[in-house]
């Protein structure tokens, strides 16, 4: 039995070349982590061409993590006080008035199950968790790119991200 593909006659007819026709490396993402200051980070608009249009792309990656960690320590923040307030609600169970204390008969007991869906809290959270997963996937690409500029710029953006901002969010 042969595995010698590179001996089976060519089947397309108008195929001149042969088996030369592999893509140039230049229009192939590198697979290996690299330094190269001309990398683009989300589009080739937004490439490098200098020593401080690199430093420039580095100091936004950091910046865009420090926001990011920030908005993960602030949505945190909001879940627990969203959280806090729906325990503090007070509801009125049905069947419990007396005609003396009509209007004071509240009962304290925890609603068990999901909390209700209100317009103050739901529609920010959802906005909040957009933006937070829009920011994660961009920081994402950026690291995607295998620059290992970029990978560290990400890296120490949230390491002082989280310096600043988790003990807030907990």
């Amino acid at each position: 039995m042969s595995h010698d593909h590179g001996s089976m006659p060519s089947t397309d007819s108008g195929d001149s070349t042969g088996s030369s026709s592999s893509s140039s490396s230049h229009d192939v993402m590198p697979m290996v982590f690299q330094w190269a200051m001309q990398t683009p980070i989300y589009s080739y608009a937004f490439t490098p061409k200098s020593t401080s249009q690199y430093v420039g792309a580095l100091i936004f990656l950091i910046v865009l993590s420090i926001i990011y960690r920030a908005l993960v320590a602030y949505k945190s923040h909001k879940e627990s006080t969203w959280r806090d307030e729906e325990r503090a609600r007070k509801v009125i169970i049905a069947g419990q008035f007396h005609d003396d204390k009509a209007s004071t008969d509240v009962s304290t007991r925890e609603v068990r199950g999901a909390a209700p869906w209100r317009w103050r809290v739901d529609p920010p959270r959802a906005v909040l968790s957009t933006i937070n997963v829009g920011l994660h996937y961009l920081l994402m690409f950026a690291v995607m790119t295998l620059n290992v500029g970029y990978f560290l710029a990400v890296l120490f953006g949230i390491f002082i991200g989280d310096l600043i901002f988790a003990r807030y969010g907990h």
